[in-house]
């Protein structure tokens, strides 16, 4: 009995700890809960401007990633016609690391679709470069192109020189017939090692490949026309307008200016805080438009 009474204040302290931990999580989760709330009655009532206020404040808050978040600010963006932010974050929604549900997908890329046809009429209008879409053949070099294929590739490679090299030391050592026709089978069994070999080397190579191209990062331009210059700074020519929702890989970051070219190679200098990449968040920032919904 002394030792339950004993152990009782150790174990109240024990709790409080753990009360104590536990309620900075809940608190934020609360907060993120009620700032989607109000977002979502914004966007009910029509005030587009005001769900993205309270839509982006549950965003930053939030310590992982939501398809349905940016999903819902992509469709906002679009509302008001930021063909950019909205192509940003619809194309957030589809990433793995958002975990998207597959109603969530179906309508983030429905929307993209809506988007990206706006984005082409008024690129056309503007007279501005905008990224060409995916055809069939870049979507199967995507897949190709992926880590989890690189990194099956290469260890597939390797587990086959093992298997085959395991094979023909049994065969050395408890078949001494076959040492007669090695010669002739050894040349099939040379041939399976050296595409083995080849197969691990392309896995890994492909796998470096795939860790340096996270040097150029895909990035998405936000604002509705960007001027790509011929260098880093406002008093150099414009080489080109970029047209919101493009597509362009990040080459090089200098003085809050960086270096991007499109799809097809066209390459020019954009002011930094009109580009973001989809591997990071933007920083936040107060919506400018003012036109009728895209979507």
């Amino acid at each position: 009995m002394s030792a339950t009474i004993r152990s009782a204040p150790r174990l109240l302290l024990s709790l409080v700890v753990l009360l104590v931990l536990a309620w900075p999580s809940h608190a934020r989760a609360d907060v993120v809960d009620d700032a989607y709330a109000a977002g979502s009655e914004a966007a009910v009532a029509g005030d587009w401007h005001g769900a993205i206020d309270h839509w982006e404040h549950a965003l930053e808050l939030l310590p992982g990633r939501s398809a349905q978040l940016d999903f819902d600010l992509g469709t906002a963006y679009a509302q008001l016609g930021e063909l950019g932010r909205a192509t940003y974050h619809l194309e957030r929604a589809l990433q793995p690391e958002a975990r998207p549900s597959v109603e969530v997908a179906e309508a983030a890329r429905r929307n993209l679709g809506i988007v990206r046809r706006q984005a082409e009429v008024q690129a056309e209008v503007s007279d501005a470069r905008i990224s060409r879409q995916p055809s069939s053949w870049d979507l199967v070099v995507d897949v190709l192109a992926g880590r989890a294929f690189a990194w099956i590739s290469l260890i597939s490679g390797w587990l086959l020189v093992v298997a085959v090299a395991a094979r023909r030391w049994q065969r050395r050592k408890h078949a001494l017939k076959q040492r007669a026709n090695a010669p002739r089978r050894g040349v099939g069994g040379a041939l399976v090692l050296v595409l083995a070999l080849v197969l691990g080397i392309g896995g890994g190579l492909h796998a470096l490949a795939i860790e340096a191209s996270e040097d150029h990062p895909d990035a998405v331009v936000l604002d509705v026309l960007v001027d790509a210059r011929e260098g880093p700074g406002a008093h150099l020519p414009v080489a080109f307008a970029l047209q919101g929702g493009s597509h362009v890989r990040v080459l090089e970051q200098r003085s809050g200016w960086l270096r991007v070219r499109l799809p097809g190679g066209l390459e020019g200098w954009a002011k930094a805080d009109a580009i973001a990449r989809l591997d990071q968040a933007p920083v936040r920032s107060r919506v400018r438009a003012t036109s009728g919904g895209a979507i």
